[in-house]
């Protein structure tokens, strides 16, 4: 749920060998000093609102589209859409974007939430009858002993 640009800062962390900022509200550009991640070997900041040519420097060269699809402002190989064609076309505004992703995460979330409530009741539920035959034996066990009877009336008082 991360939104806003991407921190330049990130560029100091030179032995960084894995970034992943995919699936937030990023906008703006992908910052210069990300060029300088020499050991970044993974590498993906696809389903944002980033904006901007893809840097065609160092590391950033050898990851391929999946590291920056569904970025409707991104330009520039790995991407087939050119800069030029940027300012032709704008990209789609952010709101819209953000409806979806919102309502594909419920989505996702709901799917969680049913297969959990429907393992739940399947195991209550056999759990359930596992006991309620266990104490069923029990009770069968206890009813079968033969009962000692009290003599009334033998002299004991």
């Amino acid at each position: 749920m991360l939104n806003g640009n991407i921190p330049s800062s990130l560029g100091n962390l030179s032995n960084l060998e894995s970034l992943d900022l995919s699936y937030n509200k990023l906008s703006g550009e992908i910052p210069q000093q990300l060029a300088q991640l020499n050991f970044l070997q993974s590498f993906d900041i696809s389903h944002n609102s980033l904006t901007g040519p893809i840097l065609q420097r160092k590391q950033l060269n050898t990851f391929d589209n999946c590291s920056f699809v569904d970025n409707p402002g991104l330009c520039r190989k790995p991407l087939s859409r050119k800069c030029e064609n940027l300012n032709a076309s704008p990209p789609q505004s952010s709101a819209a974007g953000d409806e979806d992703g919102s309502r594909s995460t419920i989505e996702f979330d709901r799917k969680f939430v049913m297969v959990g409530f429907i393992s739940g009741l399947v195991v209550g539920f056999s759990l359930g009858d596992i006991f309620i035959m266990r104490r069923k034996c029990w009770l069968v066990k206890i009813l079968r002993r033969p009962v000692r009877r009290m003599r009334r009336g033998s002299g004991n008082n």
